[in-house]
């Protein structure tokens, strides 16, 4: 046992961590794999977040309801309002062109709520493709390179435009989503422009702020939140990366968003011209009481507050004038940051110390034995079935307040959003819903090029390679339409590249093939 690790523990008040160890009752690998975990620990800073987070829930229980804080959103810009729309994008292509524009997707969740033990980024909505999420993500960022390249007068190389993709995953998929992409060749982007990183975790603590052990021989732990980025950026040299590359803006996205516009040029484009520090998108809330975050103001500073803090009446409020809801910029985790704002003022050292608060029943380390009591074992030796510790976590937003100048875009949300959130056949945010956004919105793009059936299919995707927002597919490149005899028993339309035809034996313009066990019919466009 390192002296100076016990010093640091013991000196935190958190010495009781070496109960195990120091009575005897573990195992040489056993006590190797707590002293490990303990290295990887900053207790000091745990201490600091522990009670810097409840200092600051105490004050705000004691100052009133959170709405009454709150003021709605100002110089939100509608992006379907605006005749600069056009000039954004192009604004953006040519950043992207150069090689200003990175992504980066945080896909640190599992896809347990879907019924899915993998990565959900791995998660088949099944649209008539069956792509996987990570693969529709990756695909859309492979089409916008080549369309910056062909925007920008020279240096441009057979992969398209230089647009690196950084990946944050969580403990949790860091080793399966690695995995993964390598076998699957990173989709098709070159391997050096796509970086890996792992969001960190928390100790799970007490109410009274003392570290709990799920096993004698293991600290019970949690991921710190998608807030975690901040720090994971820095400490796994993304942030170093991003800046030898000359990168300048970043666009952050969710991976369960499967609609999500990767990299989006004209926000992209927006966000610098306004010449702002960080930029948010939002979408109008379907209706007050949906469950999505809300930007809004707080002391003069933007922030977001949960659907679960906003009362119902505050909730509910409109706007005399206009009939929307006074808070309706619904937050949908799509986000623009300059490489400047994330070198400083999210370095580690200048993070918010105040986090999220969740107390929860957690699973500890029976006091006798070290093992990990069952519900009703930890029941018997607390006297109470109910909750027992907390799990600190930090949220992208809580930087927030520190931006001195945030740009918000306002986009229509069958266009944008498109959460995989829910298990199938939810009413909300579940595969079901995503997959009908994403038909409905492909199917407009065919009906704008001709396409006059394309309402009639039951399903209808456009690859990712053959367009990125409804781009190359002019009138006449698609056939008008599917007549019965040629359709069979197809109910799905697919358009794809010539290269992804003829991987599924698709030889003329159009044709059907067998795609995931189900007949479509499939249309060849040239990319």
């Amino acid at each position: 046992m390192p002296d100076a690790l016990r010093a640091r523990f013991v000196g935190a008040g958190q010495g009781h961590v070496f109960k195990f160890l120091d009575e005897g009752k573990l195992t040489a690998e056993q006590a190797s794999a707590l002293i490990k975990q303990l290295e990887a620990i900053d207790v000091t800073l745990v201490n600091e977040l522990f009670a810097a987070t409840t200092a600051a829930a105490a004050s705000e229980a004691a100052s009133g309801p959170v709405a009454a804080k709150l003021e709605p959103a100002t110089g939100v810009t509608d992006v379907t309002k605006s005749d600069r729309a056009e000039e954004w994008r192009a604004h953006g292509m040519s950043m992207i062109a150069r090689g200003e524009v990175a992504a980066l997707i945080l896909a640190g969740g599992q896809g347990t709520r879907l019924g899915f033990d993998r990565p959900k980024g791995e998660y088949d909505v099944s649209l008539p493709s069956h792509k996987t999420i990570f693969q529709i993500q990756a695909e859309r960022i492979l089409r916008l390179k080549a369309l910056a390249a062909a925007g920008a007068a020279a240096g441009s190389s057979g992969t398209g435009a230089p647009l690196p993709l950084y990946v944050m995953t969580s403990p949790m998929t860091d080793a399966d989503t690695r995995a993964f992409w390598a076998e699957h060749a990173y989709f098709g982007l070159p391997v050096e422009d796509v970086f890996f990183f792992c969001q960190g975790t928390l100790p799970s603590l007490s109410m009274d702020g003392k570290i709990l052990l799920e096993t004698g021989w293991k600290v019970a732990e949690n991921p710190d939140g998608n807030g975690g980025i901040y720090r994971a950026l820095h400490l796994s040299g993304a942030v170093a990366d991003m800046r030898k590359r000359g990168v300048k803006g970043v666009h952050v996205f969710a991976v369960d968003n499967v609609i999500v516009r990767a990299a989006d040029p004209t926000f992209v484009g927006y966000c610098d011209a306004q010449g702002c520090d960080m930029g948010s998108k939002v979408c109008a809330k379907a209706g007050p009481h949906e469950k999505v975050g809300v930007l809004c103001k707080r002391d003069g500073t933007y922030t977001v507050v949960e659907y679960s803090e906003m009362d119902a009446a505050t909730a509910e409020m409109t706007n005399t004038g206009t009939g929307e809801l006074t808070f309706n910029a619904g937050n949908i985790c799509i986000h623009y940051f300059t490489v400047d704002f994330l070198a400083t003022t999210c370095a580690p050292e200048a993070l918010p110390k105040v986090y999220h608060l969740a107390k929860k029943n957690i699973l500890t380390a029976h006091p006798d034995t070290g093992k990990t009591m069952s519900k009703a074992e930890q029941a018997a030796v607390l006297g109470h079935a109910g909750n027992n510790g907390i799990k600190l976590e930090s949220f992208i937003f809580d930087v927030f307040p520190r931006s001195k100048h945030m740009a918000v875009l306002q986009v229509p949300r069958e266009a944008e959003f498109s959460p995989v959130k829910n298990a199938p056949g939810s009413a909300d945010d579940s595969p079901d819903t995503a997959r009908a956004l994403v038909s409905a919105l492909h199917g407009k793009w065919l009906a704008s090029a001709g396409v006059s059936d394309a309402a009639s299919f039951a399903l209808v995707e456009v690859s990712p390679l053959a367009s990125y927002g409804g781009e190359g597919l002019p009138a006449g490149s698609l056939p008008a339409e599917h007549p019965a005899a040629a359709r069979g028993d197809a109910t799905c339309l697919l358009v794809v590249t010539p290269g992804e035809a003829a991987k599924l034996g698709v030889t003329a313009p159009t044709g059907i093939a067998s795609v995931g066990g189900r007949s479509v019919v499939v249309d060849v466009v040239s990319a």
